[in-house]
């Protein structure tokens, strides 16, 4: 499975994706910044809400890898931290 999503962020904004993961697998969900000096920070959420995974790291570029228990969905965050630019997210097993 990959799943590939274009977007724009401003500052102070974030945008939710949601998806259907399979139990067992493992999936990188990477989000690569269109501009170097943005800085993107990724969350990943179970069914219920809670959170699984983030990477929050100053990079433009944000990467979890997550390997769901259950399967069901899931819902991912992508959050502007710095700079103003364009965004791809790849969601693959």
């Amino acid at each position: 499975m990959e799943l590939v999503v274009r977007g724009v962020l401003a500052p102070g904004e974030s945008e939710f994706f949601d998806v259907a993961l399979r139990a067992n697998v493992t999936y990188s969900i990477y989000v690569e910044a269109d501009e170097p000096t943005m800085d993107l920070d990724l969350y990943v959420y179970d069914g219920n809400g809670h959170l699984i995974d983030a990477d929050e790291n100053t990079d433009s570029d944000a990467l979890c890898m997550v390997t769901p228990r259950r399967t069901g969905p899931f819902r991912l965050e992508v959050k502007y931290a710095r700079g103003i630019s364009g965004y791809r997210i790849t969601v693959g097993d």
